[in-house]
């Protein structure tokens, strides 16, 4: 993650790279430009504290559900990770909305397979109905990368579809590398246990 303070909007914004997450309660910006990773903004609307994710999706998942299958783990342990920053500054887990983007079938990056289509619609389905998050708002898919700014104070998103020819492939390449990092130390990641 870097920090900006020369920026359009006159506030510091916070650029996340592949497998970065960060919560605030300041007024602030959070950005990121996603192509096949899955981005979470997560924002508590009373208490004005939100943060974003920008994480590996899972890939095509057994049958065993999102809590056993490995590379599901992962994306729980990610959101984890996102919410305890939250919670850590006085926001309230019961109160948390959320707005979900990215997971492009990018050209040169990965081809989505019905399977992983599957996974990743079964993961936001199952993840965010088990911990009782409104999605508020669910913008994936298609062939296109996104910028993204998150205003953690209010919940607003700002996107932009960009073009693949536009200067942003460098996140492309760093979100590949995080994805064959992650997809290669899948077996790293410990047993989930879900506290109701």
């Amino acid at each position: 993650m870097i920090k900006s303070k020369n920026n359009e909007f006159g506030k510091d914004l916070y650029i996340l790279y592949p497998g970065d997450h960060y919560a605030t309660q300041e007024d602030c910006v959070i950005g990121t430009i996603s192509a096949s990773c899955m981005v979470i903004c997560l924002y508590d609307p009373i208490r004005h504290i939100g943060g974003m994710g920008h994480f590996v999706i899972p890939g095509a998942m057994g049958t065993e559900g999102i809590y056993r299958d490995e590379i599901g783990s992962h994306g729980i342990t990610s959101m984890e990770y996102l919410m305890g920053e939250i919670v850590k500054l006085g926001g309230d887990r019961k109160k948390l909305r959320a707005k979900i983007f990215g997971v492009a079938n990018v050209s040169g990056v990965n081809s989505w397979t019905d399977g992983i289509k599957n996974s990743i619609f079964t993961f936001i389905d199952e993840y965010f109905r088990v911990e009782h998050i409104p999605i508020e708002k669910e913008d994936i898919g298609g062939d296109r990368r996104r910028k993204l700014y998150f205003f953690p104070r209010t919940g607003k998103v700002l996107r932009k579809l960009l073009e693949n020819n536009q200067d942003s492939s460098e996140f492309i390449k760093m979100e590949q590398e995080y994805i064959n990092r992650v997809f290669k130390e899948k077996n790293t990641y410990g047993k989930v246990i879900v506290f109701e």
